[in-house]
């Protein structure tokens, strides 16, 4: 995999696709909270102090979804890294709003949003790498594959 695209018209190209992928992403995060986390984990809350661990998991696998089917089409790692960057201001920036509006379950570590924004955007920005790159680098592996047959 590249470091940075071959041609500047790749970054111009990629333009509608961060796009929708970022579209994909405020998708699965309201699914998450407005359905999974509202309607399932905290009345599980309710009943029980510990959720089965499948709750925990469902909550975090339909963004992982997201980022590996955005990440498997790109091809460098300047992409992968504005993706991951873009990705988690706008996951942070949700999560930011939900706490704004006193959402159940978006309460702030650190007693202002902001400040929870500005602590978890970097390690959300980390994962989001990692996940992406993973992605892209099975594309790439994929392609490479299929070009060798």
């Amino acid at each position: 995999m590249r470091v940075v695209p071959r041609d500047p018209r790749e970054v111009m190209h990629e333009l509608p696709w961060l796009a929708a992928s970022m579209i994909g992403l405020v998708a699965m995060l309201t699914l998450e909270h407005f359905f999974v986390h509202k309607q399932i984990v905290l009345p599980t809350l309710e009943i029980t102090a510990e959720p089965p661990l499948w709750m925990w998991g469902s909550m975090f696998v339909p963004e992982l979804v997201v980022c590996f089917a955005a990440g498997w089409r790109l091809r460098s790692w300047s992409m992968v890294l504005a993706y991951a960057l873009l990705g988690a201001l706008l996951r942070e920036y949700y999560h930011y709003q939900l706490a704004l509006q006193a959402e159940p379950g978006h309460t702030t570590a650190f007693g202002d949003p902001f400040s929870d924004f500005a602590v978890h955007w970097p390690a959300v920005a980390v994962a989001y790498v990692l996940v992406l790159g993973l992605a892209a680098w099975s594309g790439q592996h994929e392609r490479e594959l299929l070009a060798g047959t």
